[in-house]
């Protein structure tokens, strides 16, 4: 089991490198964004044009990068949506296999599906140096070799997080056999 967790630690690690680049982008964005605002305003009143297609579609892009390298990081901080009104009724037991459950049997296949159905276009969009339709707009192939990427990530976190929670039912029945036991030794005293 510590080969499997030292596989999850390192999942881990590589997300948490991805969210640093998403943090940033962050900042970035809005950085970006106070400027679009500002800029489409004060080049009014100055009659300069201080903002462009390229501007915004830069805030979009960088939206996404928070968003597509997010999903991993989100997902290992536990800040997804769970349905707490039925977990927080659950034994720690049942709450742990729902996890593994819901993890192998909708995350992953989900995470799965999406990064092999992005890969193809992302590759098209790279083969025919795809650009915006807009004037003056960004290149869209780096932006869409974000979608497979993003999902990827967000696959193998969901493995990490297989891989522990199968660890933490592990240790839980061990925990749980050794207190029968315990309790069987003190009733044939």
């Amino acid at each position: 089991m510590r080969h499997w967790l030292s596989i999850a630690n390192r999942i881990e690690r590589i997300t948490q490198s991805f969210a640093f680049f998403g943090r940033w982008a962050v900042l970035l964005m809005l950085g970006l964004g106070l400027w679009n605002v500002v800029g489409r305003y004060l080049g009014v009143a100055i009659g300069h044009k201080l903002s462009s297609n390229g501007l915004i579609e830069g805030q979009w892009y960088l939206f996404d990068l928070v968003f597509l390298l997010g999903l991993s990081w989100t997902l290992q901080q536990n800040g997804h949506v769970r349905v707490d009104v039925l977990q927080s009724r659950w034994s720690v037991t049942r709450q742990i296999r729902m996890e593994i459950w819901g993890t192998l049997a909708l995350l992953l296949p989900f995470a799965f599906g999406v990064m092999a159905i992005s890969i193809e276009p992302a590759l098209h969009s790279w083969s025919i140096h795809e650009l915006s339709p807009d004037p003056n707009g960004l290149p869209r192939y780096w932006i869409k070799s974000l979608i497979p990427i993003g999902f990827l990530l967000l696959t193998l976190q969901g493995l990490a997080e297989a891989i522990k929670n199968w660890s933490l039912l592990r240790k839980s029945s061990t925990i749980h056999q050794s207190q029968l036991q315990q309790s069987e030794e003190k009733s044939l005293d």
